[in-house]
Order: C-alpha cells, then structure tokens, then sequence
C-alpha cells in the first residue's frame, strides 16, 4: 500500500489488493508473480498533494500485518503564476508627464516570487510590490507598481513587466508601447491664398501631432461649414503626423468681414484650434 504521511492520521493512497482509487494507476506488471514494482502515477495533481509518501509492505494474513516501509518520498508542488498583465492609465498623457504602470500575476504556489521592471532593457524603479495569498485559495498573487517620464522619444520606447518563479524553466514577459499611451497636441496655422479676385483658397495646416487619427472641423463666424473626417496624416521622421486641409472661400456679395477657423478634434477629447482669419470683403 501507499500512505501520505504517518502515524495514525495517515491517508491511504493506494492499496494494490482493493479499492477504489481514480487519480491513481499501477505502473509496473503487479499481476505477474515475482513483480517488485509498486510504482504508482497520480494524476491531477494540486497542492493538497504536497507531503511525503510511504510505500510499505504488508504480511499476507487476516488481519493484514504491516512488515516494512520505505523511507518516504517527498513530493513539493508547484504551480506556475499566469501570464503577467500591464494596466496603464484610462487616457493619453502629453510630452513631459509621468504616467503609472501597474502588473499584476497570479496564482502561484509557493509564495516567492520576483517581478522587475524594464524600459528599453534598462530596469526601472518599482514601488508598493506586494505579494498576497489569494481569497479561498492556497495560491498568490503579486502585483507592482511603476512610473515612466513621457519624452520625445518615447514613441518608440517600451515598457516590460518580468516575473520569474522556481515554478517557470524562463521568466514570462509582458510588453506595452508608450505609443498607446502618449499624446502630442498639434502646432497649427492658416494660410490664404488668392485665386481670383472674388475667390480665396484657405489651407490649414497641422504639424506634428500624435496619434494619428484627426478630425477636423471648419468654422464662419462660429458655425460649422464643414468636416474633414478621412483626413490621410503623413508620418513625419519624428515619428509625428501632419496633416493639411483647404477650403475655397467666395467674397462675392459679403459686405463685411468674417473669421474663419479651423478647429482639430484629436483621439476623441484633445482639441486645438488654429489662429482665426479675416476675411476682408472684396468692396
């Protein structure tokens, strides 16, 4: 038979007589009569597992005597943590502020645990890293806490949680790009130019924005005219976008002067406006 532990709270295992045991299989030919092999597997393995086991011998009479056991075996259990998960803010951040990353992973077996920050493969600073055991379980969770300084080129940086444990045979990894999370506000200008003498063509040009996606609104005298909403932004070497839009405008009749304005709606929230233009009446 096999017992985990000893003493008389021991728990019967497996008894290769009788019984019922459904996560336990025989794994030598015990039918054969000089078989020595009481190898067993156990399937479905968790962490009530966890002990040590004894494989000891019994006399064949009524009642069964017990003659002889092994020294023990002692089996650890481990489980690995889960895949590590970055939450960064609900909102992009400008150029120059800092933002706050946190990783959290879980459930784990034993409790010891690193998790490690890095930018570009350089370590970072990591504050308020705690490991808990996790509610109505055996097994933890670890989560961390980090800051990065938004700069320019940061477009192009990445930020890696890294977690390692005695139960993983390699550290698990977890990347996010500060792209997703950085906003430019754009640097705006309008331009006239005459194409006859009752006609002016107005371009406004936006430079140097992030992300890409912009919508942008032309304004008279402070009611909409028109929207651009497939605007196609050019990727600058900087890694910003620019983009430019015209609209003609039509002096004749007007007796007065009026202000035109264009106005960028950027990643749903940012708006910018760009200086406004008087348009001067042809009389």
């Amino acid at each position: 038979m096999w017992f985990k532990g000893t003493g008389p709270k021991r728990k019967l295992i497996y008894n290769f007589k009788k019984g019922v045991f459904p996560r336990v299989e025989e794994m030598g030919h015990t039918t054969s009569a000089d078989n020595t092999d009481f190898s067993i597997r156990i399937r479905e393995i968790s962490l009530t597992d966890a002990g040590t086991y004894y494989c000891v011998k019994f006399r064949n009479e009524s009642p069964d005597s017990e003659s002889v056991s092994g020294l023990g075996t002692h089996v650890s259990v481990t489980i690995q943590p889960s895949l590590p998960v970055i939450i960064g803010p609900l909102e992009r951040a400008l150029l120059g502020h800092t933002m706050n990353f946190s990783c959290v992973s879980f459930g784990f077996f034993p409790k010891n645990i690193t998790l490690k920050w890095f930018k570009n493969g350089k370590v970072l600073p990591s504050s308020q890293t705690h490991v808990v055991r996790v509610k109505d379980s055996n097994t933890y969770q670890v989560s961390s806490t980090t800051e990065v300084l938004l700069a320019p080129k940061d477009l192009h940086s990445r930020v890696t949680c890294r977690v390692n444990h005695t139960s993983l045979p390699h550290p698990l990894r977890v990347n996010t790009d500060l792209s997703e999370n950085i906003l430019v506000p754009p640097t705006m200008a309008i331009f006239q130019q005459p194409i006859s003498e009752d006609k002016i063509n107005v371009t406004c040009k936006v430079k140097d924005f992030y992300p890409e996606g912009v919508r942008l609104t032309w304004l008279k005298n402070g009611e909409v005219s028109r929207t651009d909403k497939a605007l196609t932004p050019t990727r600058n070497k900087n890694g910003l976008y620019s983009v430019q839009s015209s609209t003609l405008v039509n002096r004749t009749g007007q007796t007065e002067e009026s202000v035109l304005t264009c106005q960028v709606e950027q990643d749903g929230r940012q708006k910018a406006t760009a200086k406004t233009t008087f348009l001067v009446s042809a009389s």
